[in-house]
C-alpha cells in the first residue's frame, strides 16, 4: 500500500509525476543501454588520450579508429572483464520492465471521465512493472558503479589516466526516478481495473461505495469545471 500523505498529492499530479519519472528513466536507460559503441560520447568509463579517447559502454568499446562489434560481454586488458562488462546486459532487460510501466500509467494520463478506466486501468500490472524495473535499475547502477570504480582503479595504478563515464550519472539519475515512482506508487484515486470490473465499476480505490459507476465521480476530481461569471 503507497503512505498516507500520496492521497494528498491532486489526483492530476500524481499522474503527471509518475509519467514523467518514468518516462525520464526509460530515455536514460535507453541511452545507457546504446552507450559506447553506439554512442561513444555515453560512456562509463573514459581513457583520455591526444589522439582520442577510447570509451566503454554496454555492449563495447571504442577506440579512435576502431569500435569493438557489439556483444553481450567483452575485455579490455585486464581492466576490464567479462563479468562487469556482461553484468551492464541489466540495463537493456531494466529498459523493458521501464517502457511496460509506462505504458501502464499512458491510460491515467489520457482517459479521466470513461468507462474505459475500468477496462485500463489496471493497478496490478503497473505494481508488478514498477517494482521490477525499479529494483533492475537500481540493482544495474550498484554493479555498474562498484565495477567501473575498480575498473577506473586498475587503470590508475597502471599509470593510465581514466575518468567515470557519463553513463554512470545517467544511471544514478534513472534509479532515483525510479525509487520516487515506488514511494508514490498508483494514484489512490485511479480506477483499478478487474477489482474495478468485479463490482460493477463501485467501490474502485479512492472512490466512495455508493457512487454511481459511470465515471462522474472521477471527472469531477480529475477535471476543472468553469462557471461563468454574470
Amino acid at each position: 500500500m503507497p503512505p498516507r500523505w500520496t492521497s494528498r498529492i491532486p489526483y492530476g499530479a500524481h499522474v503527471i509525476a509518475l509519467f514523467t519519472l518514468t518516462f525520464a528513466a526509460l530515455v536514460l536507460v535507453i541511452l545507457i543501454t546504446f552507450s559506447s559503441p553506439f554512442i561513444s560520447s555515453i560512456n562509463f568509463l573514459r581513457l583520455p588520450a591526444a589522439a582520442g579517447d577510447t570509451t566503454f559502454g554496454s555492449f563495447g568499446w571504442c577506440a579512435p579508429g576502431f569500435c569493438l562489434p557489439s556483444q553481450v560481454s567483452y575485455e579490455y586488458g585486464t581492466q576490464v572483464n567479462k563479468a562487469l562488462s556482461g553484468a551492464m546486459m541489466l540495463w537493456a532487460i531494466a529498459f523493458i520492465f521501464l517502457f511496460l510501466t509506462t505504458l501502464s500509467i499512458l491510460p491515467l494520463l489520457f482517459v479521466h471521465e470513461s468507462r474505459a478506466l475500468r477496462t485500463v486501468g489496471n493497478r496490478t500490472f503497473f505494481i508488478v512493472a514498477m517494482t521490477l524495473a525499479t529494483a533492475l535499475t537500481v540493482h544495474a547502477w550498484t554493479l555498474s558503479i562498484f565495477g567501473w570504480s575498480i575498473a577506473h582503479r586498475s587503470f590508475e595504478l597502471a599509470n593510465v589516466e581514466a575518468k567515470l563515464g557519463s553513463a554512470i550519472w545517467m544511471g544514478l539519475t534513472a534509479a532515483l526516478c525510479m525509487i520516487i515512482v515506488f514511494i508514490i506508487r498508483w494514484p489512490a484515486e485511479a480506477w483499478d481495473g478487474a477489482a474495478t470490473r468485479a463490482n460493477g465499476g463501485e467501490g474502485a480505490r479512492g472512490v466512495p461505495h455508493g457512487v454511481p459507476s459511470n465515471g462522474y465521480y472521477h471527472y469531477k476530481r480529475t477535471t476543472r469545471e468553469i462557471v461563468p461569471r454574470h
